[in-house]
Formats: structure tokens, sequence, C-alpha cells
């Protein structure tokens, strides 16, 4: 099962919520990749040039909406749930928004590296 998502992505920025407080990915030194296959997606992260998180498991993609659902990676258990983002993909820049009760608590911006 292809996506126009299969492939290599590379991100380029975003901003999550902690706690009330927005927190870029460019400030923090944010650098991850990922890669998306047949249903598939595993991810590696870094904050500067230490080890941040790793993880992998499902995706679905319905139309704009991206589902995430990890079954492995270096979260608490409880963090192992599905992920709703709204994607749009634009030539090869990928957007993501998770929201949260009205509220977006997760911005990404992936950039194609690959296919």
């Amino acid at each position: 099962m292809s996506t126009p998502l299969d492939g290599a992505w590379e991100l380029v920025g975003g901003r999550c919520d902690d706690n009330g407080e927005t927190l870029h990915y460019e400030s923090l030194g944010m650098r991850s990749r990922k890669l998306l296959a047949g249903g598939h997606f595993t991810f590696v992260s870094h904050q500067g040039e230490k080890f941040w998180s790793a993880g992998s498991g499902r995706y679905v993609l319905d139309g704009e909406q991206y589902t995430e659902t990890p079954d492995m990676g270096t979260f608490p258990a409880e963090a192992m749930r599905p992920y709703v983002f709204r994607a749009r993909v634009d030539g090869d820049d990928w957007h993501n928004e998770r929201w949260e009760n009205g509220v977006c608590v997760e911005y990404e911006h992936w950039r194609r590296i690959g296919r």
C-alpha cells in the first residue's frame, strides 16, 4: 500500500506546545529524518549532536488526515497512541499540524530527500 508520502524526509522546522510554552525546533537544534513505506514509518531525531528520540510503527494517509501509530520507540507506554495530523504536501514539502482541543500542539515542516 503506497501513498504520496512514501520516501525519505528531513525535518526543516516546526514547533510544539510544551505545557503552554511554544518550543521552536530550530532554536532547540532539532534534526530528524523519517522514512515512510508501505504503511510503515520510522524516524530518528537529534537535539544538537545528541540523540533525542526514535520511533516506528504504522501510518495511514486518508485525504488530508495523516495518522501515525507508534508501536515501538523511546517513548513511555502512554505515548504509544495514534497521533492525528492535518497534512499538506506542496511539491517536496510536507506540512503537518496536530490539533488537540482546538489548539495546535505541533507543527512540522518536512522536505523530501529521497523516494
